[in-house]
This record gives C-alpha cells, sequence and structure tokens, in this order.
C-alpha cells in the first residue's frame, strides 16, 4: 500500500469483522495522528462495499467508504488529549468502538 493510501504507524487495536476483514486503529508516534483501515479478507479482488472511519471526540467523523477491492482507508485525524471513536464495515459485518483511546 503505497501513495497517499499508505499506512504509517504502529497497531493500536484491531476488530475482526467476521471473516470478511479486519478493521485497524493505528498510532503514529512522530505525528500524534490517528489512522484507521479495514482490510478485506473475502472477494479480494472484487470491488465490495467496505468502509473505514475514525471520529475524535467533538469532530466531525470522517469516512472513507465506497466498493474497494482490498481496503478502505487509511482514514487519519490527529487526537491529541481526546478520545476517538473508531470502526468500518466489510460485507454485511460491521465493527463500531466507544469513544477510547483518550489522550
Amino acid at each position: 500500500m503505497g501513495g497517499q493510501r499508505g499506512l504509517a504507524g504502529r497497531p493500536v487495536q484491531l476488530a475482526a469483522l467476521g471473516t470478511a476483514g479486519t478493521v485497524f486503529l493505528l498510532y503514529n508516534t512522530a505525528n500524534g495522528n490517528n489512522c484507521v483501515a479495514t482490510l478485506k479478507k473475502t472477494s479480494l479482488g472484487t470491488a465490495t462495499a467496505t468502509s473505514a472511519y475514525l471520529e475524535v471526540e467533538g469532530k466531525t467523523r470522517v469516512t472513507d467508504s465506497g466498493n474497494f477491492a482490498y481496503y478502505a482507508g487509511p482514514v487519519r485525524a490527529s487526537a491529541a488529549d481526546k478520545c476517538v471513536r473508531w470502526g468500518g464495515k466489510a460485507g454485511s459485518a460491521v465493527y463500531t468502538s466507544p469513544f477510547e483511546h483518550c489522550g
């Protein structure tokens, strides 16, 4: 995954989307950004409904949603001293976190 859609950072948490995929929350210590991406496990190479989102408490949710062949995202946001809600969808499986990882 290169270019503008590339991932940078270390995994903080992940959530399985059944057998359809996994949504990852990452944190980049160099710039303080959180990042979310949903990676598909099934229907690879075929564009299917996939999404990733990141919401910093008190701010508008950032979402990448559409028909993607391999992954959705990454979506990024700075969240210094704030809680985040994150999640994604692959196929019919959805994950939505509570507000967490505060500070």
